[in-house]
């Protein structure tokens, strides 16, 4: 028997800029100013664009004003389904399980162009194409260059944590949900990061919950790392190498560094499990059994990406089983977004069911 899943917190459009020689001419010749926090200028946004093609991408919050800036220079974007709900969502249903997926805004494109998914309207579950409402349209827009992608991502709705109430309603309380995927606290805005409180607030009788980590606003992410570790609302955390490093302070991207560091952690907050990923490998450090572990790996690696020669490892650390799996992936993926969703929703409910 499947579980009862649900994923949130967003659904929306991912608007994809494939950089080619006039993009990277483009990138050389404008000015490029280091930001700070929240990205308020084009400079700052031509920067972050630079160092993602150097040294590999991330996601950024960029205001209203550099959003619609961005908008201007590239009309012409492809238009694919995103959000972190919608991307951990579309995978699980590719496999047979029938999730609840988080909605905020319904608008009639974006409802009609997702597949069959459940979606909550008061007490009720239909499909997106039954669910349309007259909502506003908004995309983050995707840089994309060989097998990576830098996020630059404004819209009021993940930005002030404008959430799906129905959707609460089912997924936070086990008597509908067994298991709740969530990745969000990146997008708020560091004035709306108690947000989160909403949600902890819902969850006082809780399906098992995942947590992604995500960058953007480090400060509404530690919010949210502090706040459901101390109110017991939260069973694994998920996240990627680069996020090890901000979150847990790994010295490096090296498997040794970010065992490590998530060993400390997983003391520290009094986590059942942490989940490290990469293209290359994926380890989790956890209280469940090491087969279980293993094959959640295995089966998230088999799902994200075009995966080859997997081989796992098994340590022990006191009560904690250290599972790696390591993998080659293809150099020509055919589809680069939400891979990390992906990875993170068939993990999280492959380990927790």
């Amino acid at each position: 028997m499947n579980p009862r899943v649900a994923t949130g917190l967003y659904s929306h459009w991912d608007s994809v800029i494939k950089v080619d020689k006039k993009i990277l001419e483009w990138i050389k010749n404008s000015k490029k100013t280091k930001p700070s926090g929240t990205i308020k200028s084009m400079s700052e946004a031509v920067y972050t664009i630079d160092e993602a093609v150097k040294k590999g991408g991330k996601e950024f919050l960029i205001s209203e004003n550099v959003y619609n800036e961005l908008d201007s220079l590239f009309p012409k974007r492809e238009l694919r389904l995103g959000g972190n709900g919608n991307n951990m969502g579309r995978m699980l249903f590719s496999m047979g399980f029938n999730p609840l997926v988080s909605y905020p805004i319904r608008p009639k494109k974006l409802m009609i162009r997702s597949p069959d998914l459940r979606v909550a309207i008061g007490d009720k579950f239909v499909i997106p194409k039954n669910a349309i409402r007259d909502d506003p349209e908004y995309d983050h827009i995707v840089f994309e260059f060989g097998n990576d992608r830098h996020i630059l991502s404004w819209d009021p709705m993940t930005s002030r944590g404008i959430f799906d109430s129905d959707f609460l309603k089912f997924a936070c309380n086990k008597k509908f949900t067994d298991i709740l995927v969530l990745a969000y606290a990146h997008l708020l805005l560091p004035e709306h990061k108690k947000k989160t409180d909403v949600i902890i607030d819902m969850l006082k009788n809780r399906p098992k919950v995942h947590l992604e980590f995500g960058t953007g606003s480090e400060e509404s992410m530690r919010y949210a790392i502090e706040e459901f570790s101390e109110n017991g609302c939260c069973d694994s955390f998920g996240m990627n190498e680069k996020e090890c490093m901000t979150y847990f302070n790994a010295s490096s991207e090296k498997e040794k560094d970010l065992i490590e560091a998530s060993l400390n952690a997983i003391k520290e907050y009094g986590m059942k499990r942490v989940c490290v990923h990469n293209p290359s490998f994926a380890f989790s450090i956890s209280e469940y059994a090491p087969k279980k572990e293993i094959e959640a790996l295995k089966a998230a690696h088999a799902a994200s990406s075009d995966s080859k020669r997997l081989k796992h490892f098994i340590e022990k650390d006191g009560k904690y089983n250290i599972c790696l799996v390591k993998t080659e992936t293809s150099q020509n993926l055919k589809s680069l977004t939400g891979l990390g969703d992906k990875f993170a929703a068939v993990q999280a409910v492959k380990s927790l069911f």
